[in-house]
């Protein structure tokens, strides 16, 4: 990836001085800029669409607790739900991360050099390679499992098609972050300063590119790792008796279990993956998917 060269020509150095700036002030004129009555009426839906959705959370934490779910919180609290959804669920975690740092190795082998690709060139069919990149967002991940169980069934049971349907559905949101930030105008700016100075393409890529991509980079990482620990579609179509990441296990407890058992998963679940969202939102994960 690092000996393709950059098609586009680079902007003079002497204008690095004048991008930063320049942000600056724009950022600083938005922050302080008046509503107007569409960004009111966006941030009211935010707020109404927030508390919709977050709303549950707090019940299914009174359920996670109580003895009995009909009679709540007035039949006495008690942990042991929550001991007997851990006791359930914690044999399957591991296989869950491994799960999801392999695919996060293969997105990053396959997802750098194409992000870089449609970041830096300009070439025919570009629209359309950036189009098919999106297909898995928009097809159900029943069908992706399906396809892949009757394309590839004999690697069903090697676990590697489950690992295949991951990188299917995460592949492009770490396409979404990676391109906006490879193409970016000011980084550009910088490689060819230090290009100027007499760093070769792999120096530039190791300490002008991955750095100034840090957080976009991280950002990739953990929505990778989120999406592909928290994924059921493609998981339930290729998870084997013997492989069963964590939200099959919580699907299985909301079949065969009592509710209030259901209910403690689903605690233990959100404990894994809120942390995760919650740092994915203060890296800038809304700006993901802007490619």
């Amino acid at each position: 990836m690092t000996a393709v060269l950059d098609d586009a020509p680079a902007p003079a150095p002497d204008e690095v001085a004048r991008v930063q700036p320049d942000r600056a002030q724009r950022r600083a004129a938005r922050q302080h800029a008046p509503l107007d009555g569409v960004t009111r009426a966006g941030r009211l839906f935010a707020v109404v669409a927030a508390v919709i959705t977050l709303a549950p959370i707090p019940l299914v934490v009174v359920v996670a607790l109580s003895r009995s779910w009909r009679e709540g919180p007035a039949a006495g609290m008690t942990l042991d739900w929550l001991t007997g959804a851990w006791e359930r669920i914690a044999p399957n975690i591991g296989l869950s991360l491994r799960v999801a740092l392999l695919v996060l190795v293969v997105d990053l082998a396959i997802g750098f050099p194409a992000a870089w690709l449609i970041a830096r060139h300009r070439f025919p069919g570009r629209g359309l390679l950036q189009a098919v990149s999106t297909v898995p967002i928009a097809v159900p991940g029943i069908a992706i499992g399906l396809g892949l169980i009757l394309a590839y069934p004999t690697l069903r049971p090697s676990g590697l098609l489950m690992i295949g349907g991951h990188v299917l559905y995460t592949l492009p949101f770490l396409l979404g972050a990676l391109v906006p930030a490879l193409g970016d105008r000011n980084l550009r700016l910088q490689e060819t300063v230090a290009a100027s100075l007499g760093a070769g393409r792999v120096r530039r890529l190791l300490t002008v590119t991955i750095p100034a991509s840090r957080m976009a980079l991280l950002a990739a990482t953990l929505m990778v790792l989120t999406l592909s620990f928290g994924e059921f579609n493609v998981s339930f179509f290729l998870f084997t008796p013997l492989q069963q990441p964590v939200p099959v296990v919580l699907y299985d407890a909301y079949l065969t279990g009592r509710i209030e058992a259901a209910a403690a998963a689903t605690v233990l679940f959100l404990v894994m993956v809120v942390p995760a969202v919650v740092a994915l939102e203060r890296l800038g994960g809304a700006k993901v998917g802007q490619a």
